[in-house]
């Protein structure tokens, strides 16, 4: 009887395709959680940032107001900046283990190392896509050599009046 199985093949190829799965819904929600946070001004001046809303929370102490106009927008920027800078890096780990980035966290994330292994995960599917192609062609190929084989009952040839 013809084996009509997809083989070890496929089966690497879905449990490769959920662990990715896996690993970027873990990465996303990771990213979705990211809460950036920065202070300035002594901490009278508090910013948060996040991957949906951007800055999302700004709090001004009121004795931060009475700081020159020109040192108190230099204090929001700077406690902008810091919870933009905060959240960068809790994107950057949470990419980490998806991208195999820097360990070294004051390095800024590597774009092309980033894009390298989007290569690899790419050419991989693409690798494993042209597999899962070649045995379903073959399964195909066997089910119809199969079938014109087939002389039982029901065969055209087999009709009987």
């Amino acid at each position: 009887m013809a084996d009509f199985s997809l083989g070890s093949g496929f089966e690497r190829f879905q449990r490769d395709m959920e662990q990715n799965m896996g690993d970027f819904t873990k990465m996303k929600e990771r990213i979705d959680e990211a809460v950036g946070k920065g202070e300035a001004a002594d901490g009278r001046i508090l910013a948060e940032f996040t991957a949906k809303g951007g800055l999302t929370r700004l709090d001004i102490d009121p004795r931060a107001l009475r700081l020159p106009s020109f040192e108190l927008t230099e204090q929001i920027k700077l406690a902008v900046n810091a919870a933009s800078a905060d959240f960068q890096t809790k994107v950057r780990e949470a990419s980490e283990a998806m991208f195999k980035m820097s360990e070294d966290p004051d390095k800024a994330m590597d774009p092309s190392a980033a894009l390298a292994s989007l290569d690899k995960i790419a050419n991989g599917f693409a690798g494993q896509m042209k597999d899962l192609a070649r045995e379903l062609g073959l399964q195909q190929q066997r089910a119809k050599e199969a079938m014109d084989n087939y002389k039982g009952p029901g065969h055209p040839g087999n009709y009987q009046r």
